[in-house]
């Protein structure tokens, strides 16, 4: 808005992207996880956003119970250590900042390590999330 032109290249549409190849739509990308910044609101409601902490090597593991598709995406604002907006040559300072991930994937081939483990049951709920409908007749 600020430069009169347009900048598809956000978190969200970043993920939009990135899962299309498997059939997938926007309407399939439900919430951005900021792994590695500092974000929330303030006490009067307002967005935030803080230089992150992170450093090189920094890591994150997780165990996926169930198939799962991460689509991963990093912020165009960097690591919001120099947040603000390309000048109108185009320069833009947050690219100094944008940092690279890296991913590794594993495969566990070791029975023991799941012994005991079950996957996770369907949910059983069965309610309309408190939306009541009542008969207009």
């Amino acid at each position: 808005m600020l430069s009169g032109q347009g900048f598809d290249y956000h978190c969200h549409s970043n993920l939009t992207r990135a899962i299309l190849p498997y059939g997938l739509t926007e309407f399939d990308v439900h919430d951005v996880l900021n792994v590695f910044q500092v974000t929330g609101l303030n006490r009067n409601g307002e967005y935030f956003m803080q230089p992150c902490p992170a450093k090189s090597g920094d890591f994150f593991e997780f165990f996926a119970e169930i198939d799962v598709l991460c689509a991963l995406s990093t912020c165009p604002g960097g690591d919001l250590s120099k947040w603000g907006w390309a000048k109108n040559d185009g320069e833009d300072p947050m690219l100094e900042c944008c940092r690279p991930l890296g991913v590794e994937v594993y495969r566990i081939t070791d029975p023991v390590v799941l012994k005991g483990w079950e996957p996770p049951a369907a949910s059983s709920y069965k309610g309309s999330h408190g939306i009541q409908l009542r008969d207009v007749r």
